[in-house]
């Protein structure tokens, strides 16, 4: 039979090495739906107002995305959309419909992008249907992936 006495400190070790096995790690942030859109919306609002240095500060440093068939880094796509509007477009993008999953410091966004682009005075609106995973990093979420497929452009009867 066993005492008190010595119950408590194998109770002790059990606590103990349940918090090193991640009970008492870190605790998960609040699921915040906004937070997620808005970190999205404003890596997108950066990039239309030519602030490269504002719109990478959304991305985790391994951020990479799939647009127009082609694997694109951080860099990658924010010199592609730099040299785009050094020669006239000018885009707009807006996160609508957001549906956001959570699992602890991992978010998955889904959400139709509405916007498109400018050059010359000539608007072309376009839609893309999106994906992103982000990451809860030092108090805010970061994009570490993104996906964008255009939608196909509606047909006049």
């Amino acid at each position: 039979m066993t005492s008190k006495r010595s119950a408590r400190p194998r109770v002790f070790v059990l606590a103990a090495l349940l918090a090193s096995i991640g009970g008492g790690a870190s605790a998960c942030p609040v699921p915040d739906s906004a937070a997620v859109s808005s970190a999205v919306q404003g890596m997108f609002s950066a990039m239309a107002a030519g602030d490269l240095k504002a719109a990478s500060s959304y991305l985790t440093p391994d951020f990479y995305i799939y647009d127009g068939g082609m694997r694109f880094d951080g860099d990658g796509i924010l010199h592609v959309i730099q040299e785009q509007e050094k020669a006239g477009s000018v885009y707009a993008w807006t996160v609508t419909e957001p549906k956001v999953r959570f699992a602890c410091e991992t978010a998955w966004i889904t959400y139709v992008n509405r916007g498109g682009f400018t050059k010359a005075g000539l608007q072309t609106p376009l839609t893309w249907l999106e994906s992103g995973v982000l990451q809860y990093r030092k108090g805010r979420w970061l994009i570490a992936f993104m996906h964008s497929t255009p939608t196909p452009a509606a047909t006049k009867p």
